[in-house]
């Protein structure tokens, strides 16, 4: 009996955190408090990546205290004698050498978890991991850390005040908890649950930790001053406005903002896109993305029920529409199974009439893993006479621990010009791990030829009607002719669309392989039926195309001390049975302890290359595409950081046939177009100081320009030239944010 009691009270003492006066701890890595001392250390770590799942107490150890206030982590983690690896970046970007991350799942729903990370030189990123096995680095919000490294070890201290997070608090609060350490060492990441971001399992497997959590008020604010020197249009400007965020209590957030000016973030990637599919770019801006989880509703086709970069952005619907973000709200407000959320966006347009107004409104229940929701989207765009109303319903059902299903059925009503129209689509997806090793996920969907979501949502296409099947197969410890671990994985794709057209059944598989270099290698292979591509022509029949196969090899090298270097390479046939090849080289290296230059090149080639004229006119031309891409990341000093971005794409198009397509999809030749080339270019100079975590002085610089010629007389050196030369874009842009 005597020692079953003991064997109780040492559980509870695991599981049951300290509660700590907060004046107490001073967050230095130090860990020098009697509370640290005292309090236990949590030793059992799984290897996690490669996927091997044993156990070991040997890589770090975790202490956590609790207060009213905030949470207290604290982690060390064992290293070789040699140096760790220094890599000079931006915060909140992933890391590639020793880090620590640590997820809570406050609402202890297995939904999402907040994600906190330090790595070993001090840099940190937080965000939010979802359902989806996404992580989404754009949540940011104050917490302390600290780092210090020892002989044998490194230690990261933080505090995670319990107003930086949006959860319903419980009178004996109780939370999901895991820390996971990769070690650069062993190339592996270890972690204190059995379960890896990828697996059905992970957020079920969190460890449970309770807290007595003081209910208070929050709130902050973010007043900004900016200046913008427009040079292309001799132009100047200055903008007054603000940020507030407002938690009356632990389970709401009121947020707005009025005259938002977001010219500090990173520009989007340069692309230049011929098809009819509309690239995508995630969002970057700050306020869209804090507090956003609610509204996250995703499915196959890269489907996003509510896509913030369209607010303040172009009309997919209105070409000749261009307006700017006035001001923006949002609501949210959660209990132990219900969420609430509200957001809305107003538009004042360029030349001088009415701007597009925007309305989401979210509610979801859940229970233990799984998920309801509803979601109604409407907006109201003026300028085209154009009111759109999305409603969407899914359900997320976690069968098991190993096993979930995903189902959602989406309608868009859309009025223009006194015409309705309404159409709808549907989706359902499920992964089962029926082993350690082995994972199967598979998807099926239905979207209708008139389903429009582009008001504020995304998809990559419509039109459509498809099912999908990837099986993964996993050695994580195979050790065998200096292959560390293996992964197979075979795919297939069946589609067709409204019309029942024969669209191109894919099947595809790849092998990729670690080696104990800690080299990575992947080859693929993907073969596809002869069958009609429908996008093509944009509606203006579609053109039927013979088989083809494309083949691919990427080589990544391990992070070495002075850096990094990966090798992609594609080649296969397309078009009419034309050859084609498509090659990218990146080097990432390391100058200076805080110094870090990227350079990548890429070069594309096909021999039939088609590109849509007009109607049910399209060109086929021997087409070239190259592009480069020169980065720096200069850590000045701990509040001071520079970055330079410069990206250039230039392409030369010379014509082989011009061909009209018939109602059957068979091409028949007909006239001649000129040959062409064209290039773009962009660069941005981003300096950023920091007077505090939370209050910073921006300064930007950038430029872009494209250019087009129509008889492609240029060489590809001056094809690069004139692009840099055009600057139809050009500012300097200066912000000071505050925080009260």
């Amino acid at each position: 009996m005597k020692a079953l009691i003991k064997y109780v009270i040492s559980l509870l003492t695991l599981t049951a955190p300290v509660s700590v006066i907060a004046s107490d701890i001073v967050i230095d890595g130090s860990l020098n408090e009697q509370q640290w001392q005292e309090q236990v250390k949590h030793t059992d770590n799984y290897q996690v990546i490669p996927q091997t799942l044993l156990k070991s107490d040997s890589n770090f150890y975790y202490q956590i205290l609790t207060s009213e206030q905030g949470l207290y982590v604290a982690v060390s983690a064992k290293k070789k004698a040699s140096p760790l690896r220094v890599r000079t970046q931006e915060n909140d970007t992933l890391f590639t050498n020793d880090h620590i991350q640590i997820m809570l799942d406050m609402n202890n729903t297995q939904q999402t978890s907040y994600v906190f990370a330090i790595n070993h030189q001090g840099y940190f990123y937080d965000g939010i991991y979802k359902q989806n096995k996404l992580l989404d680095l754009d949540w940011s919000n104050n917490w302390q850390y600290a780092v210090k490294t020892r002989d044998n070890s490194w230690i990261t201290e933080l505090y995670i005040p319990w107003s930086s997070m949006t959860f319903s608090i419980q009178e004996q609060h109780e939370f999901g908890v895991s820390v996971s350490r990769y070690d650069e060492a062993n190339n592996a990441t270890y972690s204190s649950i059995p379960a890896n971001p990828s697996m059905n399992s992970f957020l079920q497997n969190f460890n449970k930790e309770v807290a007595v959590i003081k209910v208070e008020s929050n709130f902050d604010i973010f007043p900004y001053i900016s200046v913008n020197r427009d040079i292309a249009n001799n132009h100047n400007s200055t903008d007054i406005g603000t940020e507030i965020f407002w938690k009356p209590t632990k389970n709401q957030q009121i947020s707005a903002t009025v005259n938002p000016d977001f010219g500090q973030v990173e520009s989007d990637e340069l692309v230049v896109n011929f098809s009819a599919i509309e690239s995508f770019f995630s969002e970057k801006r700050p306020f869209f993305n804090d507090n956003q989880n609610i509204f996250d509703v995703v499915g196959p086709e890269n489907l996003r029920v509510v896509h913030t970069p369209r607010i303040g952005g172009e009309s997919y619907y209105d070409e000749d529409y261009a307006g700017d973000l006035d001001s923006a709200f949002k609501y949210t407000f959660g209990t132990e199974q219900l969420d609430l959320g509200l957001l809305s966006a107003f538009e004042s347009s360029d030349n001088g009439n009415s701007g597009r107004d925007f309305w989401v409104l979210r509610g979801q229940y859940h229970t233990d893993a799984s998920k309801l929701g509803v979601s109604i989207n409407n907006v109201n765009t003026p300028s085209i006479d154009r009111k759109a109303t999305i409603i969407s319903t899914d359900i997320n059902y976690a069968y098991s621990e190993d096993a979930e299903l995903n189902l959602g059925i989406i309608n868009s009503q859309i009025e223009q010009a006194q015409i309705t129209n309404s159409d709808t689509g549907w989706w359902l997806t499920g992964s089962v791990e029926s082993s350690e090793q082995q994972s199967h996920e598979f998807s099926v969907f239905s979207y209708g030829d008139e389903l429009q979501l582009n008001d504020i949502g995304y998809v990559k296409r419509i039109n459509r009607k498809q099912f999908e099947y990837e099986y993964e197969y996993q050695i994580p410890d195979l050790d065998l002719w200096s292959i560390r671990d293996v992964t197979f994985a075979i795919e297939t794709e069946i589609k067709t669309n409204y019309d029942s057209e024969k669209l191109p059944r894919i099947l595809a598989s790849s092998i990729e392989l670690v080696a104990d270099s800690e080299f990575e290698y992947q080859f693929g292979i993907e073969y596809g039926t002869s069958g009609f591509d429908d996008l093509l022509t944009r509606g203006n029949q579609s053109v039927w195309l013979p088989s083809f196969y494309i083949a691919e090899l990427e080589i990544s090298s391990p992070e070495y001390d002075w850096g990094t270097f990966s090798f992609e390479f594609e080649l296969g046939t397309e078009g009419l049975s034309g050859a084609f090849y498509n090659a990218e080289s990146s080097v990432e290296q390391q100058f200076s302890d805080n110094i870090l230059v990227g350079f990548t090149l890429a070069q594309y080639n096909s021999d039939s290359w088609f590109d849509w004229d007009e109607g049910n006119t399209v060109d086929e031309y021997n087409f070239t595409e190259q592009s480069i891409e020169l980065s720096l990341d200069y850590q000045i000093a701990g509040n001071q950081e520079l970055r330079l971005k410069f990206e250039s794409v230039i392409g030369k198009a010379k014509h082989l046939n011009r061909y009209l397509v018939n109602a059957e999809g068979h091409l028949s030749t007909f006239g001649d177009r000129d040959d062409f080339s064209f290039s773009e270019s962009a660069f941005q100079m981003r300096y950023k100081y920091a007077l505090s975590q939370l209050t910073a002085f921006y300064l930007s610089y950038g430029f872009g320009g494209e250019f087009e010629d129509e008889i492609a007389k240029f060489g590809k050196r001056n094809l690069y030239k004139q692009a840099i030369e055009a600057k139809d874009a050009h500012n300097i842009f200066a912000k000071i944010r505050f925080h009260f």
